[in-house]
């Protein structure tokens, strides 16, 4: 573990264990956040709860809907627990993965 934690601090450029703990919490308070949006989104726009009664479709508009949510928790739970900087360099990382075109953006 010990050895993760020293390879993500190099990667994402973080300095003390302080702030690495600090980034780890905005990740799981974004995750459980966008659980909690992905049951009404599903029961709002389809009528279903779970995954497994979601059509193949409804799957992929839940998939990215949720997707973009979570930028969005990311970035407004980071800015307010100050990890902005981290926080915008991680999601144009995340998004120049995903869309190539975005390559150039800084």
């Amino acid at each position: 573990m010990k050895s993760i934690w020293k390879k993500l601090k190099v990667k994402w450029n973080v300095e003390t264990d302080i702030r690495m703990i600090r980034i780890f919490i905005i990740f799981a308070l974004t995750g459980s956040s966008v659980t909690l949006v992905r049951k009404p989104f599903t029961t709002l726009f389809f009528d279903k709860i779970t995954y497994g009664e979601l059509q193949w479709y409804e799957l992929i508009v839940t998939i990215v809907a949720v997707y973009f949510v979570y930028q969005v928790l990311l970035f407004i739970i980071g800015s307010i627990l100050g990890e902005y900087k981290f926080v915008r360099w991680f999601l144009l990382k995340m998004n120049k993965r995903f869309f190539p075109f975005l390559k150039n953006v800084e």
